[in-house]
């Protein structure tokens, strides 16, 4: 009896629920919109995702909260060498520079090393002594170096960050926000040469003046690691991750875990920061972050460069209209649920161009909207060349129609005279009218009697 009156309670309970009524798992469409519930959790104090080409922000927490960088730090530090520096030259080692605590490659005093090798050393062993070292030859000292960081960094859009040093080691002073940070990131991923070495497992560096052969590994578990286990959304998984691009770890006790990192798949590229996390969690935050990204979200072309605006008035030209175009291709991050359908274009063209007009001459904006959210505004350009017309064009006649105009009258003043002198000829035939040569003849005498 009380078997049944439980199987009763159970039945009643489950026909209460709402008919729409399911479990919410991660990646589930149930009233679920991407960007604005802060799934999934993370354990860093803060963290984000952007897409790395457009921008956009997909996913945040506490993005504009001052924490340490620790050797996130380095991203600005590799930025600037690769604008500055030739790798080719030989990166100078000083005393105070081959004593620089933490993670290092060992560099010696007077050692010879070229910017690219040592280069690799920042970016895979985090090597603070390298960072030091690119320092001094960019900036003259580490403080004139933070400057050229802390200029650089705004200019890339960073609001909060204040670097002192090249390389995060701890500094109560030295903070940036994850928000900041992949602002940087995002700017670096266009340069190849940075991705190149952010995206290296292992490299070796050849023997130098004072040192034997260097061999390299990469910090960044999630570019290589395929032993060890952790749980990403209670799912036991290994730390490398499909689609890793690279980008960079940090650590220091005050810091505690950073990492910022790039992966990309099916043309998305997404970027994730996580800081103020544990050794291990720096990692699984990011793919948590990431999965959770291109689980939801695409990077779509809403815009071809190239593609047809319709045309222009143009004032005195050769042409009455020219064609006009997108100058650039848009791209925007969409929902996997949406499609180029929802994109909405309102074009503004100028109302005339003036002859002559040049190919890709402003001609107008067209501004995309994705329901009521503004895009962008995009440079609509001529696609062709056109000449001044020629006098007609003043009033509005374009050159083929004034050609034909002219043909008209030239054709027209010509059968006129023929006209005339026929009609001259038929009244001399048919009335006897002279000729006034004639005429003439008869008046001098010199016209014969005999006729």
């Amino acid at each position: 009896m009380k078997r049944f009156l439980s199987i009763v309670l159970i039945l009643t309970m489950l026909l209460a629920l709402p008919a729409s009524w399911e479990p919410a798992f991660a990646g589930n469409d149930t009233g679920f919109d991407p960007g604005e519930v802060p799934y999934p959790e993370i354990e860093g104090a803060s963290g984000i995702l952007i897409d790395a080409v457009t921008g956009e922000i997909l996913w945040e927490k506490n993005i504009h909260e001052p924490h340490y960088p620790a050797s996130t730090t380095k991203i600005m530090t590799a930025i600037l060498a690769i604008e500055k520096l030739d790798f080719d030259d030989l990166l100078p080692v000083d005393r105070e520079t081959a004593f620089t605590g933490g993670s290092r490659i060992y560099l010696i005093e007077g050692e010879e090393i070229t910017v690219g090798e040592a280069m690799y050393g920042m970016m895979l062993e985090s090597a603070n002594d390298v960072a030091v070292a690119l320092a001094k030859k960019m900036g003259g000292d580490v403080k004139g170096f933070a400057e050229m960081m802390n200029q650089r960094a705004k200019e890339l859009g960073a609001l909060n960050t204040n670097f002192v040093n090249p390389n995060g080691l701890h500094d109560k002073e030295h903070v940036s926000t994850a928000y900041d940070l992949a602002m940087m990131a995002k700017y670096a991923y266009t340069l190849p040469t940075f991705m190149e070495y952010c995206g290296t497992y292992r490299h070796t560096i050849p023997a130098t003046n004072k040192q034997e052969t260097r061999y390299m590994y990469n910090t960044n578990r999630l570019l290589y690691d395929t032993s060890t286990k952790v749980y990403v959304n209670g799912i036991r998984r290994t730390p490398k991750y499909d689609g890793i691009l690279g980008m960079k770890t940090g650590w220091t006790t005050e810091a505690r875990g950073c990492l910022v990192a790039c992966a990309e798949r099916n043309g998305t590229t997404l970027i994730a920061v996580s800081m103020n996390s544990s050794a291990n969690g720096r990692f699984t935050d990011c793919m948590a972050l990431m999965d959770w990204g291109f689980d939801n979200y695409q990077t779509t072309t809403v815009l071809n460069g190239g593609a047809p605006m319709g045309t222009v008035p143009v004032k005195r030209g050769s042409v009455l209209n020219v064609s006009v175009e997108a100058s650039t291709s848009a791209l925007a991050t969409l929902k996997l649920n949406q499609s180029l359908g929802d994109i909405t274009m309102e074009t503004n063209l100028f109302d005339s161009l003036q002859a002559p007009v040049s190919a890709g001459e402003t001609a107008g904006t067209v501004k995309l909207f994705l329901g009521d959210k503004f895009l962008g505004e995009y440079m609509v350009v001529t696609s062709e060349e056109i000449p001044e017309g020629g006098i007609l064009s003043r009033f509005g006649v374009d050159d083929a129609t004034a050609s034909k105009i002219w043909r008209g009258f030239a054709i027209g003043f010509a059968s006129l005279a023929l006209v005339c002198c026929l009609i001259a000829l038929y009244l001399h035939l048919m009335n006897g009218v002279q000729w006034p040569f004639q005429r003439s003849r008869r008046r001098s005498g010199t016209y014969s009697r005999y006729r």
